[in-house]
This record gives C-alpha cells, sequence and structure tokens, in this order.
C-alpha cells in the first residue's frame, strides 16, 4: 500500500502531541491522589479506580484522529495499470459553483451544464493531465493533476453547490489558484474557467490571467448561461417553494452571461473564449489544448484501489465507539 498524497500524514503530529499529553496527564493524576490520601481514602471519597475507562476512551479517541490522518494522506492498493502515459498537456479545470450558476436558463441548471461540457471535454481529449478547481468567493482544489481521467471525473461529480465556503464569484482567485498547482515542465500547460463571467470578488480575473500567461500558462474560458439569464435560487421556503436570492433593496437578482468580461480574460491569458452551449466549442477548446508532442509520464494513481473511504469509515466507527 503506498500514501497519495503523503505530506497530510503531518496531520499525526498533533495527534501524536495529544497522545503524550494524556499520559503525562494520567500519570501526575495518579501521583497526585497517592499524594493526596492512601487508596482505602480515595475509594471512600469516590476517588478509587485506576481511570482504565477514561484511558480506553482517550485511546479510542487517538486512534480515530490517526485513522482519519491516514484518510486523509489517501491510502492506495498497487496500480492495476500501467503507471507511465503519454501527456500532452497538463489542463486545471477552474468550475463555478456560486450560487448564479444555479440559475436554470441552461438544461438542468448552469452548473449541470457546465459538468456535462467538462465530460465531454475531457472525453475528447484523453491524453492530457487533469486537475479540478472549484470556486465560489474562494478557490479550493480539489483533483490535484493526475492521468487518471476516471479519477478526475468522480471529483467532477462530486462538485455541487454545498463545496462552496464562502458567497460570490473569485474567477481571479481561481485563476491564481490553478497557477499554483502547476509544476514547471516540458508539458504546456493551460487553465479552463468554466463558469457564467460575473466576478463579484478576490483579485481581478484580467491581471490573474495576465499573471498566469506570464508564467507560460494559456487561460481559456468558457461561458455557461444566457444573455437573458434568470433569477438566482436562494433554497426553498417553509412550504417547499422556491425562493429567490434578492438585493438589498428588495429586488430579485436577475444573473445574465458576462461575455465581454470572460473575452477579456480569455485575452489577457492568451486564450480563447467559447460558450458552452456552442456546437463547436469542444472541437475548438480540443485543438487548444492539444500539443505537437506527448511525453511519457508517471502516474502513481493509475488505477489503483482507493482504500480512503475504508479508513475513514473505520475512523468514525472508533469514534463512535469512544
Amino acid at each position: 500500500m503506498s500514501l497519495g498524497y503523503p505530506v497530510f500524514l503531518v496531520f499525526m503530529i498533533p495527534v501524536a502531541v495529544l497522545a503524550i499529553y494524556f499520559y503525562a496527564r494520567a500519570r501526575r493524576d495518579k501521583r497526585l491522589k497517592g499524594e493526596f490520601a492512601s487508596p482505602a481514602m480515595l475509594s471512600a471519597l469516590g476517588m478509587g479506580g485506576d481511570g482504565r475507562r477514561r484511558l480506553v476512551i482517550t485511546a479510542l479517541l487517538i486512534i480515530s484522529a490517526s485513522l482519519a490522518a491516514v484518510a486523509v494522506a489517501r491510502p492506495l492498493g498497487p496500480p492495476s495499470k500501467d503507471e507511465r502515459k503519454d501527456i500532452s498537456m497538463d489542463v486545471i479545470v477552474a468550475l463555478d459553483i456560486s450560487d448564479s450558476m444555479g440559475v436554470s436558463d441552461m438544461e438542468g441548471n448552469r452548473l449541470a451544464f457546465a459538468k456535462e461540457f467538462i465530460k465531454r471535454l475531457a472525453a475528447d481529449s484523453p491524453n492530457n493531465r487533469y486537475g479540478l478547481v472549484l470556486f465560489s468567493g474562494d478557490a479550493v482544489v480539489t483533483c490535484p493533476m493526475t492521468a487518471d481521467t476516471d479519477a478526475f471525473l468522480t471529483f467532477l461529480d462530486d462538485a455541487d453547490f454545498t463545496k462552496a465556503s464562502l458567497p460570490g464569484t473569485a474567477i481571479g482567485e481561481a485563476i491564481l489558484s490553478s497557477a499554483l498547482r502547476f509544476k514547471p515542465g516540458e508539458i504546456p500547460r493551460a487553465i479552463v474557467v468554466v463558469t457564467d463571467g460575473e466576478n463579484t470578488y478576490g483579485a481581478d480575473a484580467v491581471e490573474a490571467a495576465k499573471s498566469a500567461k506570464g508564467k507560460g500558462l494559456k487561460v481559456l474560458t468558457v461561458g455557461v448561461g444566457t444573455q437573458k439569464g434568470g433569477r438566482v435560487p436562494a433554497g426553498v421556503d417553509f412550504f417547499g417553494n422556491n425562493t429567490w436570492k434578492q438585493d438589498k433593496t428588495g429586488r430579485t437578482v436577475v444573473s445574465r452571461l458576462d461575455e465581454v468580461s470572460l473575452s477579456a480574460v480569455a485575452q489577457a491569458g492568451g486564450g480563447r473564449y467559447l460558450r458552452a452551449d456552442d456546437a463547436g466549442a469542444i472541437p475548438a477548446i480540443e485543438k487548444e489544448l492539444t500539443a505537437k508532442s506527448t511525453k511519457k509520464v508517471t502516474d502513481p494513481f493509475a488505477g489503483a484501489q482507493e482504500f480512503g473511504p475504508q479508513f475513514s469509515l473505520l475512523a468514525a466507527v472508533v469514534l463512535g465507539i469512544a
């Protein structure tokens, strides 16, 4: 068994510190009790016993935390297929999961349409390594760069509005965060931003695209939505009826596709802007994401069985016992 992200074993350090602390405290308590009174007197005062119950509970909590740390480090079984693969480009997909992506001016809604678009893109460009960044008011990497397209698509399927930790749409932050995930190398690199284009928070998107271009990256933008737009969902009321987001004046917020901004971002990033509902968008982006040559790279995650869920479940069971 190997670890996909061994760096996350650093979480074992605070677990070890806590174990040492509890052990030292147990020894101190035992010593203080011995100095305070005789065993018979302690028993009469209700302070008897050797603290085994508390010791067992503490041990279970430490074991649960250790299992959780291992789960985060992504334990993997042996690869089920060749780890080496010819790669054309490294591509980070930055997907907007802000509230406005819930607008139903596309089939399903904007987010559902965007996810299907990305799946088609990955299927038509299988010789790329893909990574996934989700963004709303901030940006979070959910899938590091991998040649295992199935793993990438699993993380993509898991993307939804619950993953948004801050309100807003921070396109600039998404580009900057994506740029940090690339390692210098000979393989061409690109960022594909899939959004409705309404940048409302964080770094300036155009300046972020310029910065990425300066590092040798290409920034492409894909617009999801319509010019007419639609109301932004805000949840459901007590009776199960849909409610809609309102501004400070009480007016219903209408979100529209901002193609002007997305075109400016793509131009600044040395890429191009395309609409997700354009029949020619996939072939056009495929050309942008195809390099003249390929490089054989090693992917330690290729087809390896994931044991993280089992460790997570075991950690939860031990915690429940505690």
